[in-house]
Protein backbone atom coordinates (compact mmCIF):
# COMPACT_ATOMS: atom_id res chain seq x y z
CA UNK A 1 0.00 0.00 0.00
CA UNK A 2 2.96 2.31 0.93
CA UNK A 3 4.59 1.58 -2.36
CA UNK A 4 1.65 2.59 -4.41
CA UNK A 5 0.90 5.29 -2.83
CA UNK A 6 4.32 6.90 -3.31
CA UNK A 7 4.42 5.53 -7.05
CA UNK A 8 1.35 7.81 -7.33
CA UNK A 9 2.62 10.53 -5.48
CA UNK A 10 5.70 10.46 -7.75
CA UNK A 11 3.60 10.37 -11.05
CA UNK A 12 1.66 13.09 -9.63
CA UNK A 13 4.89 15.41 -8.41
CA UNK A 14 5.96 14.68 -12.11
CA UNK A 15 3.00 15.68 -13.88
CA UNK A 16 2.42 19.49 -11.51
CA UNK A 17 6.41 19.84 -12.27
CA UNK A 18 6.10 19.37 -16.08
CA UNK A 19 2.93 21.95 -15.62
CA UNK A 20 5.00 24.64 -13.59
CA UNK A 21 7.81 24.09 -16.49
CA UNK A 22 6.05 25.15 -18.98
CA UNK A 23 4.00 27.99 -17.15
CA UNK A 24 7.19 29.45 -16.62
CA UNK A 25 8.47 28.97 -20.09
CA UNK A 26 5.47 30.87 -21.22
CA UNK A 27 5.72 33.84 -19.32
CA UNK A 28 10.12 34.27 -19.18
CA UNK A 29 9.95 33.48 -23.12
CA UNK A 30 9.94 36.80 -24.72
CA UNK A 31 7.19 37.37 -27.62
CA UNK A 32 8.82 37.16 -30.61
CA UNK A 33 6.91 38.78 -34.27
CA UNK A 34 4.97 35.71 -34.70
CA UNK A 35 2.88 36.06 -31.52
CA UNK A 36 2.60 40.04 -32.08
CA UNK A 37 1.35 39.36 -35.40
CA UNK A 38 -1.19 36.49 -33.91
CA UNK A 39 -2.34 38.94 -31.53
CA UNK A 40 -3.24 41.30 -34.11
CA UNK A 41 -4.87 39.06 -36.36
CA UNK A 42 -7.45 37.28 -33.15
CA UNK A 43 -8.03 41.64 -32.13
CA UNK A 44 -8.81 42.20 -35.57
CA UNK A 45 -11.30 39.39 -35.77
CA UNK A 46 -14.66 40.26 -35.88
CA UNK A 47 -15.81 37.37 -33.97
CA UNK A 48 -13.22 37.90 -31.54
CA UNK A 49 -14.58 41.92 -32.09
CA UNK A 50 -17.81 40.77 -30.92
CA UNK A 51 -16.86 38.83 -27.50
CA UNK A 52 -14.73 41.69 -26.02
CA UNK A 53 -15.81 42.88 -22.68
CA UNK A 54 -15.00 46.63 -21.26
CA UNK A 55 -14.84 45.35 -17.78
CA UNK A 56 -11.08 44.17 -16.86
CA UNK A 57 -11.16 40.25 -15.72
CA UNK A 58 -8.64 39.02 -13.45
CA UNK A 59 -6.86 35.62 -14.52
CA UNK A 60 -5.15 33.70 -11.50
CA UNK A 61 -4.18 30.98 -13.79
CA UNK A 62 -4.09 29.41 -17.18
CA UNK A 63 -6.32 26.18 -15.83
CA UNK A 64 -9.94 26.96 -15.84
CA UNK A 65 -10.54 25.10 -13.04
CA UNK A 66 -7.90 26.22 -11.03
CA UNK A 67 -8.54 29.88 -12.00
CA UNK A 68 -12.35 29.39 -10.80
CA UNK A 69 -11.12 27.72 -7.95
CA UNK A 70 -8.84 30.36 -6.82
CA UNK A 71 -11.55 32.96 -7.58
CA UNK A 72 -14.49 31.23 -5.52
CA UNK A 73 -12.34 30.05 -2.51
CA UNK A 74 -13.42 32.32 0.25
CA UNK A 75 -10.88 30.75 2.12
CA UNK A 76 -7.71 31.48 -0.29
CA UNK A 77 -9.02 35.21 -0.07
CA UNK A 78 -5.66 35.91 1.46
CA UNK A 79 -3.90 34.73 -1.07
CA UNK A 80 -5.11 36.29 -3.84
CA UNK A 81 -4.50 39.92 -1.32
CA UNK A 82 -1.11 38.69 -0.71
CA UNK A 83 -0.42 37.96 -4.70
CA UNK A 84 -1.48 41.31 -5.13
CA UNK A 85 -0.10 43.30 -3.12
CA UNK A 86 3.22 41.58 -4.10
CA UNK A 87 2.74 42.57 -7.85
CA UNK A 88 4.34 39.20 -9.08
CA UNK A 89 4.57 38.59 -12.88
CA UNK A 90 4.10 34.82 -12.33
CA UNK A 91 0.37 33.58 -12.32
CA UNK A 92 -0.91 32.82 -8.87
CA UNK A 93 -1.58 29.21 -9.66
CA UNK A 94 2.13 28.54 -10.39
CA UNK A 95 2.46 29.42 -6.65
CA UNK A 96 -0.57 27.17 -5.65
CA UNK A 97 0.86 24.16 -7.93
CA UNK A 98 4.20 24.82 -6.73
CA UNK A 99 3.78 24.35 -3.23
CA UNK A 100 1.79 21.22 -3.56
CA UNK A 101 4.67 19.71 -5.72
CA UNK A 102 6.90 20.78 -2.77
CA UNK A 103 5.34 19.74 -0.57
CA UNK A 104 4.30 16.29 -2.35
CA UNK A 105 8.53 15.79 -3.06
CA UNK A 106 9.61 16.56 0.53
CA UNK A 107 6.91 14.06 2.02
CA UNK A 108 7.92 11.44 -0.37
CA UNK A 109 11.74 11.91 0.14
CA UNK A 110 11.17 11.84 4.00
CA UNK A 111 9.30 8.65 3.45
CA UNK A 112 11.95 7.07 1.25
CA UNK A 113 14.62 8.16 3.65
CA UNK A 114 12.63 5.93 6.25
CA UNK A 115 12.03 8.83 8.62
CA UNK A 116 9.19 9.22 10.91
CA UNK A 117 5.44 10.05 9.68
CA UNK A 118 5.92 13.62 11.62
CA UNK A 119 9.39 14.68 10.04
CA UNK A 120 7.56 14.05 6.74
CA UNK A 121 4.59 16.08 7.35
CA UNK A 122 7.34 18.95 8.73
CA UNK A 123 9.63 19.06 5.88
CA UNK A 124 6.81 19.16 3.23
CA UNK A 125 4.82 21.88 5.30
CA UNK A 126 8.49 23.67 5.50
CA UNK A 127 8.90 23.19 1.18
CA UNK A 128 5.75 23.84 0.48
CA UNK A 129 5.59 27.21 2.38
CA UNK A 130 8.78 28.18 -0.15
CA UNK A 131 6.31 30.02 -2.51
CA UNK A 132 4.27 31.84 -0.23
CA UNK A 133 7.64 33.18 1.71
CA UNK A 134 8.72 34.03 -1.90
CA UNK A 135 5.57 36.18 -2.15
CA UNK A 136 6.03 37.57 1.25
CA UNK A 137 9.69 38.70 0.01
CA UNK A 138 8.14 40.46 -2.65
CA UNK A 139 5.70 42.23 -1.09
CA UNK A 140 7.88 43.04 1.52
CA UNK A 141 10.84 44.28 -0.79
CA UNK A 142 7.70 46.82 -2.92
CA UNK A 143 6.55 47.62 0.54
CA UNK A 144 9.56 49.09 1.45
CA UNK A 145 10.10 50.96 -1.58
CA UNK A 146 6.65 52.09 -1.73
CA UNK A 147 7.20 53.85 1.63
CA UNK A 148 10.37 55.07 0.62
CA UNK A 149 9.30 57.16 -2.53
CA UNK A 150 5.92 58.13 -0.45
CA UNK A 151 6.74 61.31 1.29
CA UNK A 152 8.51 62.59 -2.32
CA UNK A 153 5.18 61.58 -3.58
CA UNK A 154 3.11 63.59 -0.96
CA UNK A 155 4.79 66.44 -1.56
CA UNK A 156 4.97 66.89 -5.41
CA UNK A 157 0.54 66.73 -4.67
CA UNK A 158 1.22 69.47 -2.41
CA UNK A 159 2.77 71.29 -5.17
CA UNK A 160 0.26 71.06 -7.60
CA UNK A 161 -2.08 71.66 -5.05
CA UNK A 162 -0.76 75.29 -3.80
CA UNK A 163 -0.72 75.25 -7.82
CA UNK A 164 -4.11 75.56 -8.23
CA UNK A 165 -4.77 72.03 -9.76
CA UNK A 166 -7.18 69.65 -8.77
CA UNK A 167 -5.99 66.80 -6.14
CA UNK A 168 -6.75 64.34 -9.05
CA UNK A 169 -4.40 65.70 -11.36
CA UNK A 170 -1.88 65.74 -8.34
CA UNK A 171 -2.37 61.91 -8.30
CA UNK A 172 -1.68 62.21 -12.24
CA UNK A 173 1.38 64.13 -11.88
CA UNK A 174 2.71 61.48 -9.37
CA UNK A 175 1.59 58.81 -11.72
CA UNK A 176 3.55 60.07 -14.62
CA UNK A 177 6.52 61.59 -13.07
CA UNK A 178 7.36 58.89 -10.15
CA UNK A 179 8.93 55.47 -10.62
CA UNK A 180 7.51 51.97 -9.92
CA UNK A 181 5.64 51.11 -7.57
CA UNK A 182 3.96 53.80 -6.51
CA UNK A 183 3.68 55.76 -9.91
CA UNK A 184 1.58 52.72 -10.89
CA UNK A 185 -0.23 52.49 -8.05
CA UNK A 186 -1.28 56.44 -8.27
CA UNK A 187 -1.53 56.13 -11.88
CA UNK A 188 -4.03 53.15 -11.22
CA UNK A 189 -6.08 55.62 -9.12
CA UNK A 190 -6.53 58.46 -11.52
CA UNK A 191 -7.80 55.99 -14.05
CA UNK A 192 -10.49 54.46 -11.68
CA UNK A 193 -11.33 58.58 -10.76
CA UNK A 194 -11.87 59.26 -14.21
CA UNK A 195 -13.52 55.72 -14.65
CA UNK A 196 -16.18 57.33 -12.23
CA UNK A 197 -14.87 55.43 -9.03
CA UNK A 198 -15.39 57.94 -6.48
CA UNK A 199 -12.46 59.12 -4.45
CA UNK A 200 -12.65 57.55 -1.31
CA UNK A 201 -13.54 53.94 -2.94
CA UNK A 202 -10.45 54.65 -5.18
CA UNK A 203 -8.33 55.52 -2.08
CA UNK A 204 -9.46 52.27 -0.35
CA UNK A 205 -8.43 49.90 -3.21
CA UNK A 206 -5.45 51.85 -3.15
CA UNK A 207 -4.70 50.99 0.73
CA UNK A 208 -5.80 47.13 -0.44
CA UNK A 209 -3.31 47.32 -2.60
CA UNK A 210 -0.43 48.55 -0.55
CA UNK A 211 -0.66 47.33 3.03
CA UNK A 212 1.10 50.55 4.39
CA UNK A 213 0.67 52.19 7.51
CA UNK A 214 1.90 55.57 6.00
CA UNK A 215 -0.42 55.41 3.31
CA UNK A 216 -3.48 54.42 5.53
CA UNK A 217 -2.78 58.08 7.35
CA UNK A 218 -2.89 59.78 4.03
CA UNK A 219 -6.09 58.08 3.31
CA UNK A 220 -7.89 59.03 6.60
CA UNK A 221 -6.31 62.47 6.22
CA UNK A 222 -8.30 63.09 2.65
CA UNK A 223 -11.22 61.66 3.96
CA UNK A 224 -11.62 63.49 6.67
CA UNK A 225 -10.17 66.86 4.98
CA UNK A 226 -13.32 65.92 2.76
CA UNK A 227 -15.85 66.34 5.37
CA UNK A 228 -14.39 68.71 7.60
CA UNK A 229 -12.60 71.18 5.27
CA UNK A 230 -9.10 72.90 5.85
CA UNK A 231 -6.12 73.25 3.91
CA UNK A 232 -5.29 69.97 2.06
CA UNK A 233 -1.92 71.17 0.66
CA UNK A 234 -0.73 72.23 4.39
CA UNK A 235 -2.39 68.62 5.79
CA UNK A 236 0.16 66.54 3.09
CA UNK A 237 3.32 68.62 3.62
CA UNK A 238 2.65 67.72 7.57
CA UNK A 239 2.03 64.13 6.82
CA UNK A 240 5.05 63.93 4.49
CA UNK A 241 7.49 65.18 7.17
CA UNK A 242 5.60 63.44 9.55
CA UNK A 243 6.65 59.73 7.79
CA UNK A 244 9.96 61.42 6.99
CA UNK A 245 10.27 61.31 10.98
CA UNK A 246 9.23 57.91 11.06
CA UNK A 247 11.36 56.52 8.41
CA UNK A 248 14.63 57.77 10.24
CA UNK A 249 13.17 56.47 13.61
CA UNK A 250 12.26 53.38 12.21
CA UNK A 251 16.23 52.99 10.39
CA UNK A 252 17.51 53.92 13.80
CA UNK A 253 15.79 51.28 15.41
CA UNK A 254 16.83 48.97 12.81
CA UNK A 255 20.58 50.10 13.40
CA UNK A 256 20.00 49.44 17.35
CA UNK A 257 18.63 46.06 16.67
CA UNK A 258 21.27 44.78 14.22
CA UNK A 259 22.99 42.49 17.12
CA UNK A 260 19.68 40.59 17.87
CA UNK A 261 18.97 40.41 14.41
CA UNK A 262 22.54 38.91 13.72
CA UNK A 263 21.96 36.65 16.64
CA UNK A 264 19.35 34.86 15.57
CA UNK A 265 20.97 34.28 12.23
CA UNK A 266 23.69 32.56 13.74
CA UNK A 267 21.56 30.58 15.95
CA UNK A 268 19.69 29.26 13.73
CA UNK A 269 22.50 28.45 10.96
CA UNK A 270 24.66 26.68 13.37
CA UNK A 271 23.38 23.75 13.73
CA UNK A 272 23.16 23.18 9.78
CA UNK A 273 26.86 23.99 9.90
CA UNK A 274 27.89 21.49 12.66
CA UNK A 275 25.95 19.25 11.15
CA UNK A 276 27.59 19.19 7.58
CA UNK A 277 31.13 19.48 9.40
CA UNK A 278 29.91 16.32 11.34
CA UNK A 279 28.52 14.95 8.12
CA UNK A 280 31.85 15.51 6.65
CA UNK A 281 34.40 14.44 8.87
CA UNK A 282 32.69 11.32 11.05
CA UNK A 283 29.67 10.33 8.73
CA UNK A 284 28.74 7.05 10.69
CA UNK A 285 28.81 9.42 14.06
CA UNK A 286 25.91 11.61 12.79
CA UNK A 287 24.05 9.09 10.51
CA UNK A 288 22.55 7.95 13.68
CA UNK A 289 20.18 10.67 13.47
CA UNK A 290 18.76 9.59 10.87
CA UNK A 291 19.12 5.76 10.82
CA UNK A 292 18.16 5.23 14.55
CA UNK A 293 14.58 5.66 15.77
CA UNK A 294 15.32 7.57 18.84
CA UNK A 295 17.68 9.89 16.57
CA UNK A 296 14.63 10.43 14.06
CA UNK A 297 12.76 11.52 17.03
CA UNK A 298 15.43 13.83 18.33
CA UNK A 299 15.66 14.93 14.89
CA UNK A 300 11.85 15.85 14.25
CA UNK A 301 12.02 17.33 17.92
CA UNK A 302 14.79 19.56 17.14
CA UNK A 303 13.16 21.08 14.06
CA UNK A 304 9.88 22.06 15.31
CA UNK A 305 11.62 23.64 18.50
CA UNK A 306 14.18 25.59 15.78
CA UNK A 307 10.74 26.24 13.61
CA UNK A 308 9.15 27.77 17.16
CA UNK A 309 12.50 29.59 18.17
CA UNK A 310 12.92 30.90 14.62
CA UNK A 311 9.09 32.64 14.96
CA UNK A 312 9.78 34.21 18.77
CA UNK A 313 13.06 35.28 17.91
CA UNK A 314 11.50 37.34 14.65
CA UNK A 315 9.28 38.63 16.79
CA UNK A 316 11.33 39.48 19.25
CA UNK A 317 13.77 42.03 17.02
CA UNK A 318 10.63 43.63 15.26
CA UNK A 319 9.99 46.41 16.65
CA UNK A 320 6.90 48.41 15.05
CA UNK A 321 7.36 52.10 15.12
Amino acid sequence: MLTALIGLGIFGTILLFMYACTTAYRVIAPRGTDRAVERIQNWSSPIQSAQLDIVRKESLSEIPWLNDLLKQATKLQFLRTLYQQADCRVPLGVFVLGAVVLALSGFLLALSMRQTFLFAVLLGSLLGAIPYAYLLWCKNQRLAIFERQLPDALELVSRALRAGHAFSVGLKMVGEEAADPIGKEFRQVFDEVSMGVSLPQALDNLTHRVDSVDLRFFNTSVLVQRETGGNLAEIIDSLAGLIRQRFELQLRVKALSAEGRMSAVVLLGLPFVVGLLLFKTTPDYIGLLFTDPIGQNLTTIGGIMMVIGTIVMKRMVTIKV
